[in-house]
């Protein structure tokens, strides 16, 4: 019960994380209408949140194992508290896009750190079960968030969602620091954080599985960044009503995340990302030939399924690499997830501006074949010695 405990605590965290991420992308029109400015422009958004999310998560890692990752997760939480009242505050589009570096500068580590502490308290072949579970609730909060936030700014304002997520950051905290004294830890590292990344970087297990997150970022993070816009503007759905869809991705995200543990001890972690890899592509294949609302639901499903899949096999293998510092490899497959995110919203958002959705599709469809066709050729996904 007390590992259970620990990771719905932690996963409330990650899910106001994930939540506070990705709002962005059902509210984009609206946010591009009352500034004034386009789509592609708007999407720097998203960009501004994910590229500090992403750079900052590997210091907060390699801090987490030398101060304790609880008080760095209390510490990050109240960061991202503040910058969400900033955005809900903001007077200018500029104005917004600083407030969200603020806000993804603080809230990196959130879901890196957690995923650290449940490999320390959580081991052997329990370490998935649980990391599934975790990222099953964080990108539930991502699914509910985006609902939330088309009904709100349907009804209301968009405003009001970041309003509501620094008050649910105020009281992940209180729940932090409820956290059991047991899990409240400090680790000794040895090495400065430049040398404790490069020798984790160029394990033979990291070489493997950190550009494989930062490829999963930019192109499953990249292409669920533009799916609330193309919703609304090319199937005239109401941020309502796309919420609502792109709210499935959470829900798929949670039920693949309690099961994906359990399939793990059956298949192996590389079949585990080809499955995923495979399930993502039929997302941009399935718009490209039923742009339809019906298929957008089926679309949205099965890139949750495939995300969680590869994300979940992806941070089970960071914690094979050290044994006694879990923190830093964690956050550097966050790096690469986020920052990877970051720039595939980016590249999206600059294919979009010259071309059209279709397009968009088409060519992230081609980059995750080739991405599946790479996953088919690692020969290793066991790490033979630990760091130590």
């Amino acid at each position: 019960m007390e590992k259970e405990k620990l990771v719905w605590i932690l996963g409330f965290a990650g899910l106001i994380s994930a939540a506070d991420n990705w709002i962005i992308s059902p509210i984009l029109p609206e946010i591009a209408k009352f500034f004034s400015i386009s789509i592609p422009q708007a999407g720097m958004a998203l960009t501004a949140y994910m590229v500090p999310y992403g750079i900052m998560q590997p210091i907060y890692g390699f801090l987490s194992d030398r101060l304790g990752k609880s008080k760095i997760l209390k510490l990050i939480m109240c960061g991202l508290s503040i910058g969400t009242i900033g955005c809900a505050l903001s007077t200018s589009f500029w104005t917004l896009c600083i407030c969200r570096i603020i806000t993804g500068f603080f809230a990196a580590g959130i879901i890196a750190v957690s995923l650290a502490l449940i490999g320390d308290n959580v081991s052997g072949y329990e370490s998935q079960i649980y990391v599934g579970k975790f990222m099953g609730i964080v990108f539930l909060g991502q699914g509910l968030s985006v609902g939330l936030g088309g009904f709100l700014t349907n009804y209301f304002s968009w405003r009001i969602i970041f309003i509501l997520f620094s008050i649910m950051a105020v009281f992940s905290a209180f729940l932090l620091w409820k956290l059991p004294r047991s899990y409240i830890s400090s680790l000794e590292v040895r090495q400065n954080f430049f040398i404790e990344t490069k020798t984790i970087v160029t394990t033979s297990l990291g070489k493997t599985i950190f550009p494989l997150a930062f490829a999963t970022g930019f192109l499953l993070l990249g292409i669920y960044g533009y799916l609330g816009a193309f919703l609304q503007e090319v199937i005239h759905l109401s941020p309502l009503k796309s919420g609502a869809i792109m709210a499935l991705f959470g829900f798929a995200c949670l039920l693949t995340g309690t099961q994906a543990g359990k399939l793990s001890k059956k298949i192996s972690r590389k079949n585990m990302l080809i499955i995923g890899g495979i399930s993502a592509l039929c997302m941009p294949i399935v718009l490209i030939l039923f742009p339809s609302w019906q298929f957008g639901c089926i679309a949205t499903i099965v890139l949750g399924i495939g995300y969680i899949f590869i994300q979940s096999t992806l941070a089970t293998c960071a914690f094979d690499i050290a044994s006694d510092a879990k923190g830093l490899p964690s956050a550097l497959v966050g790096l690469g997830l986020f920052g990877g995110g970051g720039l595939g919203s980016s590249f999206g958002g600059l294919l979009l501006s010259l071309t059209n959705y279709k397009t968009l599709w088409i060519v992230f469809a081609f980059c995750i074949t080739i991405f599946i066709i790479k996953l088919t050729s690692i020969r290793h996904l066991k790490f033979s010695h630990n760091i130590n």
